[in-house]
């Protein structure tokens, strides 16, 4: 809170020394503590270095910088590209929009017009460019690239350098330009909401709307009533920057022509016409159309676009006769299915490219692994060779050609420099939020025109290239101009409490001026979700809890989690739990070696049932390896399938967060490893409570079944019913369990509703760990029930013990998080010691029931809330 007071004279401004000469002592004491206050906090956050590095006039530094330029510009390396239109407009106006296509330079090119601007106006050092980039891997090679252009290496006190998580080489404090990530500038306002060393502000990618870009679109607005001084650049794509420049008050626009070479384009009647592709299934049509030609169309409830192409498709099949032939119009036909892609056809594309045109690089975009992996069979049965995927920057040798299957990645994130032919799948793998029923949903769309010129463009790059679209014209006028924002398809929950943490008032109120504001059911749901989490109360202020959970660079459930590793002490596990589930799991899968891939994972999972302690056995695997040696190292991580760059962020991960929770008071040290924060980290069963702490609600019940045509149990959840283990979960197959309840993080409906990692627990987790406890008489024995839907028969005395240690624990736990402290694991007397003590002694000597699961734990749901057991499908079955 009193950050801002301290650092809002921090503003950049040209000012002489005279200025200050008459200061009287009270202002230079008072200068001298806020001094001493910024070098305490540079000392704790190494990210805020660079922001509370004090701007200065200084005139040595302006010449040197003059005669630095002077020598570049001679220099071949150096390109001399000051448009004298562009910094013109930028002087004389608050925003800028400057738009133009991916390759054409403004990423590099604008940042350094405006820093040699400055230096060649004498005051280069009272010029601080920040560049955001969507990505980590953009801002490390523009950086890169912006050095080299300048004869400079990047960062080490050069005019050019980066920052992202946990990475950074900083440039000179003064007369630079810095590529940062977007969520750095958010982490900067919560120490200084003005910005207030930075001259000029440049927004990088802004049309891929992803969330964290919109939200600082809203700030920086609102910035600009305070911040006269502030020059702000957005740079997008040329589709919507009208719609940027309207945002920010109709501001001025600029265009930066491409540089790439023409491309040659074909739709899907095209490609099937040259290379005389038949389908093999002659009723492949949709259910809709071979309907619609039988007369029995009904109208659909879909979407107004799909409705509008049902409706168009004749008419537009018509315009097809007399440019195509009979044979090609009919296939084009069959292929119209919304739900697949013909791989075959991309088969024979890739032959006919092959046989008929000439050399280049040919590039496939596929939406998915599946796709992926299944065309790579296809190009294997004939007699086409995979090699390592490092091996796809690299020009191959003559007499062969080099294909490349990819996602939307290679979109933006990668280039290939001699790719000449791109067939674009039509597909796009996206994430959406169902607020109705608060679940994530991940399907294959249509590209938008924006994804199809990208993806267009990659074909153009060093020489004129053609691009194949696998889908008709008609598909072709009816593509969305772009996706859907992601601030429109994702939960808010971790927004939510950025928000909050930033003091940028109501939810609501802030998020209804967003360049697209998500729904009020949205908003509303998040808000909710928070509430049941104790994270805000129900004056939407942040709790104790919320505020810790504010602070962490992770969502609110995960950050629990880490709360809860580092208060029972087995911190080290909940923090490598943590970071994978933030990040990503160290698993790869490489193609054509799926089974072994997922046999190495079972072994590591050491029979605990859980996908999370799995992760936890494979990295600490690849500590023991790697502390025997690099070879070591490299051997364990490919008998395992690990990702070693994954398993070393993770590890970086683990130590910011450890970091954070010694300067807010959880722990004593910085070392994830330290043995008075880990004192139960062997402890497996206590670890899986730590996973309830963190994840609960989602809950899933487990069912045996006696399919013999399908392995494994069956699961339901109390919001959606039946679902499914994902098949890469190790319990995909499990049928063995000691337990009947499964928490879990990710659950997404794809072609069915699967829950892609989970963990066995018990019933003492779920009691402890979960939600309200509520007793009632059931007969001679009692049930005690966490929410009134997970359901334990118990004896009395157990029963009330559970709910009296469960009432001591929240109040402890409550105390902890208002005013955190270490546990002290040495005094067995003081009473958060004693309570945690019991209950971890509770948890752990838990034995698995006599005769199994049955009879010891039930579902039971009251008031009609009811978990429906659809055993149709799979039960009994020989």
């Amino acid at each position: 809170m009193f950050l801002f007071s301290y650092f809002t004279q921090a503003v950049v401004k040209d000012e002489t020394p005279d200025q200050w000469d008459g200061d009287d002592d009270e202002e230079e004491q008072q200068q001298q503590q806020q001094q001493e206050d910024k070098e305490e906090l540079r000392k704790k956050d190494k990210d805020l270095e660079f922001l509370f590095q004090e701007v200065r006039r200084d005139s040595s530094l302006d010449e040197r910088l003059q005669r630095d330029l002077q020598s570049k510009k001679s220099d071949s390396k150096y390109k001399e590209m000051l448009v004298s239109i562009m910094i013109k407009l930028i002087n004389s106006n608050r925003v800028l929009v400057v738009s133009g296509e991916t390759g054409c330079g403004k990423t590099t090119q604008v940042t350094q017009f405006i820093l040699d601007d400055y230096i060649n106006r004498g005051v280069g050092s009272m010029c601080r460019v920040v560049c955001t980039q969507p990505r980590r891997i953009s801002a490390i090679s523009v950086a890169e690239r912006v050095a080299a252009e300048r004869a400079e290496s990047v960062g080490n006190g050069n005019s050019c350098g980066y920052q992202i998580r946990l990475q950074s080489r900083l440039p000179r404090r003064q007369g630079s330009v810095l590529y940062c990530t977007t969520g750095i500038i958010l982490q900067w306002l919560r120490s200084d909401p003005l910005l207030s060393s930075v001259s000029h502000l440049v927004l990088d990618e802004i049309h891929e709307r992803n969330l964290q870009s919109d939200v600082l679109l809203i700030i920086v607005k609102d910035l600009l009533s305070t911040r006269d001084d502030l020059k702000v650049v957005l740079m997008s794509a040329t589709l919507n920057a009208e719609k940027f420049s309207r945002y920010f008050g109709n501001c001025p626009m600029i265009h930066i022509p491409g540089l790439t070479f023409p491309v040659e384009e074909f739709l899907l009647e095209d490609i099937v016409e040259m290379t005389r592709y038949r389908p093999q299934n002659k009723d492949r049509r949709p259910t809709w159309k071979r309907n619609f030609w039988h007369g029995r169309n009904a109208r659909s409830e879909k979407e107004e676009k799909e409705t509008e192409y049902k409706e168009s498709w004749p008419c537009y099949a018509r315009t097809l006769q007399g440019r195509y032939s009979d044979s090609t119009i009919e296939a084009v036909e069959m292929l119209d299915n919304d739900d697949k892609i013909d791989l075959e056809l991309i088969l024979a594309l890739i032959r006919h490219i092959v046989l008929n045109d000439e050399e280049g690089a040919i590039l496939v975009f596929l939406p998915g692994w599946d796709n992926i992996s299944t065309l790579n069979d296809l190009l294997m049965t004939n007699l086409i060779f995979p090699s390592h995927s490092s091996q796809v920057f690299k020009r191959p040798p003559p007499g062969v050609r080099k294909i490349v299957i990819a996602t939307n990645i290679a979109e933006t994130s990668i280039t290939i420099d001699d790719v000449v032919y791109v067939i674009d799948g039509g597909k796009i793998k996206e994430t959406n939020f169902d607020t109705t029923n608060n679940i994530s949903t991940m399907t294959a769309e249509w590209v938008s025109l924006a994804n199809a010129k990208q993806r267009k463009g990659r074909a153009g790059r060093v020489c004129p290239g053609k691009c194949y679209h696998l889908y008709n014209g008609l598909r072709a006028s009816l593509l969305d101009a772009y996706q859907l924002p992601e601030i429109m398809r994702t939960p808010l929950e971790e927004l939510c409490l950025q928000i909050k943490i930033l003091k940028l008032g109501s939810i609501a109120r802030f998020l209804e001026k967003a360049l697209d504001a998500p729904t009020e059911k949205g908003v509303n749901l998040a808000i909710k979700n928070l509430t049941d989490l104790n994270a805000l109360d129900h004056s939407e202020n942040l709790t104790a809890l919320g505020f810790h959970l504010a602070r962490l660079p992770v969502e609110p459930h995960i950050g629990k989690l880490i709360l809860f590793g580092a208060l029972l002490g087995c911190l080290d596990p909940a923090l490598t739990i943590a970071a994978s589930l933030s990040f990503k799991d160290p698993f790869f899968i490489p193609l054509g070696k799926e089974k072994m891939a997922d046999m190495r994972r079972k072994v590591l999972s050491r029979n605990s049932k859980s996908d999370h302690l799995t992760i936890v056995n494979a990295f600490k695997g690849w500590e023991e390896a790697k502390q025997r040696g690099a070879r070591y190292e490299r051997e364990y991580c490919w008998d395992n399938f690990l990702s070693a760059n994954t398993l070393q962020m993770l590890h970086n991960m683990k130590g910011q967060f450890t970091e954070h929770l010694m300067n807010t008071g959880f722990v004593s040290s910085k070392d994830p490893k330290d043995p008075n924060s880990n004192v139960n980290s062997d402890n497996e069963k206590l670890i899986k409570a730590v996973i309830v702490a963190g994840l609960y609600p989602k809950v899933a019940m487990i069912r045996p079944s006696h399919s013999k045509k399908r392995p494994g149990a069956k699961v339901y959840t109390q919001a959606d019913g039946k679902v499914n283990i994902h098949p890469k979960s190790v319990n995909a197959e499990e049928s063995e369990f000691n337990y009947t309840w499964l928490i879990y993080h990710l659950k997404m409906r794809t072609s069915s509703i699967f829950l892609y990692d989970c963990t066995e627990v018990s019933p003492f987790s779920l009691l402890f760990f979960g939600g309200d406890i509520t007793i009632q008489k059931d007969g001679e024995q009692e049930t005690v029930a966490v929410d009134q839907w997970i359901v334990f028969r118990s004896p009395a005395r157990i029963a009330h013990l559970v709910k009296s240690l469960k009432k001591e624990l929240d109040s402890l736990l409550e105390e902890k998080i208002r005013n955190p402290a270490p546990v002290d694991w040495q005094n067995r007397q003081s009473k958060d010691c004693a309570v945690i003590t019991a209950i971890v002694d509770l948890i752990t000597t838990q034995e698995k029931p006599a005769g199994g699961n049955r009879g010891y734990d039930r579902a039971w749901a009251p008031r009609g809330q009811h978990i429906h057991f659809n055993d149709d499908d799979d039960d009994d079955e020989d």
